[in-house]
C-alpha cells in the first residue's frame, strides 16, 4: 500500500492540484516499500527452510516460488496486455514481451512495477542453490556472500561509476539484476532470520519507532540531496544505504513486537497479506486506466482536499478488488499451478 499511495501521488499532482502533507510524504518515501518487501522477502526464504538442504529440498522450494510468482502474475500479465494494446500501443510494441511473460531481465517490461519480481526470481534462485549445501554452512555463505556484493556496491559505485548517467544505460540487464545493490537488502534479511536467536535488541516498539524515523529521514535526504528522484536507478547505492537499513529495524521491530503478545489482526493480516501481491500488481493498470478515462482530470476539478479524500478512497477500492481477485481467481490458480506441479 505504500507503493499504491506513491504512485496515486504522482497521479494527484498530475491532475493539477496541490498533493498535500500526505501524499507530498508518500512521494518521498512510498517507493521504498519495495525495499521493507526485498528484506522481508530474504527474512522469510530464510526463516522457513532452516532444516532443507540437499537437491531435492532445493527442487522442492525452487517449484514452490514459480507456482505462487507465476499463477499470480500471469493473469495481470495478460490484463496488461489487453489494456496498453488499446490505451498505450507504443508501450507494447517497447517491450520485450517475452521477458515479461517469464520475468526474465529486459530493459522494458510491460507492467513496470514487474522489475521488483525479476529480483525476486533471481532472489529465488540463489536461495535454491544455497539450500543445496548442508545448512551448518549457511550463515557462513551468506555472510560471505554480503560483504562481496557490499564490495562490488561500492566499487562499481565509486570505481567504475557504473550508475553515472551514460554508464547505466550501457549495463546489461543481466549485470543490472545479477550484481545489484538490492542484493544487499535480500541477504540482511536472510542474515536476519539465521542470527534471530542471538539477537537480543529490545524492546520491539524502539527498533520499530528508530525503522520509521530512518525511513522518514531516508525521506528528507530524497527531497533535500536527490530532488526526490532517489528512486532512480542512478541512485541505487544510496537509495539502499538510506532505506534499506531502516527496513531492517521495521521488521526486527515487529518480529519482536509479536513475539511479546502484540499481533494485527489476524483474519485482515491474511488477507491482506495474501492479496498483497495483487495489489502490487493491480494498481499501476488500474491506475492507468483511470487516467485515460479521465479519473485524473475529475479529480483536479473537485479542488485539492477532494481530490486527496477521492485518490485515498481509491487507493482503499484498490485494497478491496484486490482481496476479491485474490479469493476468487489468485487462490484457485494458484492451487491448480500447485496441481500441476505435483506440489503437496
Amino acid at each position: 500500500m505504500l507503493v499504491v499511495v506513491y504512485h496515486s501521488s504522482s497521479h494527484l499532482r498530475a491532475a493539477g492540484v496541490d498533493q498535500g502533507i500526505f501524499f507530498a510524504v508518500s512521494e518521498a518515501i512510498g517507493f521504498a516499500g519495495v525495499d521493507i518487501f526485498f528484506v522481508i522477502s530474504g527474512f522469510i526464504m530464510a526463516y522457513t527452510t532452516p532444516r532443507s538442504t540437499g537437491l531435492s529440498d532445493s527442487w522442492q522450494f525452487m517449484r514452490r516460488r514459480i507456482a505462487r510468482i507465476y499463477s499470480g502474475y500471469w493473469p495481470f500479465f495478460l490484463m496488461a496486455l489487453a489494456l496498453f494494446s488499446w490505451i498505450n500501443p507504443a508501450l507494447v510494441e517497447s517491450s520485450g514481451l517475452m521477458s515479461s511473460a517469464i520475468l526474465w531481465p529486459a530493459n522494458q517490461l510491460l507492467i513496470a512495477v514487474s522489475w521488483t519480481l525479476v529480483f525476486e526470481m533471481f532472489f529465488y534462485l540463489l536461495f535454491s542453490v544455497l539450500i543445496l549445501g548442508p545448512t551448518q554452512h549457511r550463515t557462513l555463505i551468506l555472510k560471505t556472500l554480503m560483504a562481496l556484493v557490499v564490495a562490488w556496491s561500492v566499487y562499481s559505485q565509486f570505481v567504475l561509476h557504473a550508475y553515472d548517467p551514460g554508464h547505466l544505460e550501457t549495463m546489461s540487464p543481466a549485470e543490472y539484476y545479477m550484481l545489484s545493490p538490492y542484493l544487499a537488502e535480500f541477504l540482511a534479511g536472510a542474515l536476519l532470520a539465521t542470527r534471530l536467536d542471538k539477537i537480543t535488541l529490545k524492546p520491539g516498539w524502539a527498533l520499530l519507532f528508530a525503522g520509521i524515523a530512518l525511513f522518514l529521514l531516508g525521506g528528507w535526504l530524497n527531497n533535500r540531496f536527490f530532488d526526490g528522484q532517489i528512486e532512480q536507478g542512478y541512485f541505487v547505492f544510496y537509495r539502499v544505504l538510506a532505506f534499506g537499513t531502516p527496513s531492517l529495524l521495521i521488521l526486527l521491530g515487529l518480529i519482536h513486537l509479536e513475539g511479546s503478545g502484540f499481533r494485527a489482526p489476524l483474519k485482515f493480516s491474511l488477507l491482506a497479506g495474501g492479496a498483497s501481491y495483487a495489489i502490487y500488481l493491480s494498481h499501476t493498470l488500474l491506475l492507468s486506466l483511470s487516467q485515460y478515462l479521465g479519473f485524473n482530470h475529475f479529480a483536479g476539478s473537485l479542488g485539492a482536499t477532494n481530490a486527496r479524500w477521492l485518490f485515498l478512497a481509491y487507493a482503499v477500492l484498490i485494497l478491496i478488488l484486490s482481496i476479491v481477485h485474490y479469493r476468487l481467481l489468485e487462490k484457485p490458480l494458484h492451487r491448480l499451478f500447485k496441481k500441476l506441479l505435483k506440489i503437496q
